[in-house]
């Protein structure tokens, strides 16, 4: 997936989808507790859990289209798998699963270690999904508002709306500026490589400079006085909504506690 579409599309989605109209505070109570249970939970199971449900509702019930969301796990997961391969390999204690025998030394591979990679997987994997989720179904305007009802400090809303805007920004004009170098066989062996990355750093920073430069005056000359003013007209959270994230909350908690008891990893 190119960078300098990314943004677009995550917020074409987010203002289009099928949950677009929801209430954030639904679906951010929805994706941050689902969340929590993953990256805290001791077995494997209920992640695995988590992340079934999360794309479900991603797919179906949001209508986010199955290539975009899988394009948008894809890189993710390869990094993870690598991490979660390193951890199988060269982590664990305890029973071993396996034993290699090199010269010099014996490399022995732990069913614990094993274990800790897989549940570490889902973990990362079920945390991903409800991250996605949020992302892909709440516009990013309406998650700031909802942080600003929270009383989160405007300063750190204001200062995050803006770096996330410019991360997609700087990422494009970094792409545009690789293909350029590219072109102008910038790339064509090791020397010239490292020259054309110093040089695209150095000129990226340059930019960095000029596009705040030119933000922070197009926002003067439109009247802005230290606060990014937005329409706050959001739906309201629905009992009925709340209590089945509630209830499907607690019907993790119960699994985790079924699992552990059980031995399941």
């Amino acid at each position: 997936m190119e960078h300098s579409h990314l943004y677009a599309q995550i917020d074409r989605y987010a203002y289009t989808n099928a949950l677009a109209k929801c209430s954030p505070i639904t679906k951010g109570f929805f994706a941050f507790s689902a969340l929590l249970i993953s990256v805290s939970s001791p077995t494997a199971i209920v992640p695995a859990v988590i992340f079934v449900i999360a794309t479900i509702v991603t797919l179906y019930a949001a209508k986010i289209p199955l290539h975009f969301y899988v394009d948008m796990f894809t890189l993710p997961t390869i990094m993870l798998t690598l991490s979660c391969l390193f951890i199988a390999l060269f982590f664990g204690y305890g029973e071993p699963l396996a034993e290699i025998r090199l010269p010099g030394f014996i490399w022995i591979i732990f069913k614990n270690g094993l274990n800790l990679s897989i549940t570490t997987f889902l973990r990362v994997e079920g945390a991903l999904s409800c991250l996605f989720f949020l992302v892909l179904t709440t516009s990013i305007t309406d998650i700031f508002i909802t942080l600003r009802k929270l009383k989160v400090p405007r300063t750190v809303i204001e200062l995050s709306l803006l770096i996330y805007r410019y991360i997609f920004v700087f990422l494009e004009v970094s792409a545009k500026m690789n293909t350029a170098q590219t072109l102008r066989l910038g790339h064509s062996g090791f020397i010239n490589r490292i020259r054309s990355i110093a040089l695209l750093a150095g000129n990226l920073f340059i930019r960095t400079l000029e596009q705040g430069e030119r933000t922070f005056i197009a926002m003067n000359s439109r009247g802005y006085d230290g606060n990014i003013h937005v329409l706050e007209d959001l739906p309201k959270p629905t009992k009925k909504a709340v209590g089945c994230i509630a209830i499907f909350d607690a019907a993790l908690l119960v699994l985790i506690i079924l699992t552990i008891n059980i031995g399941v990893i």
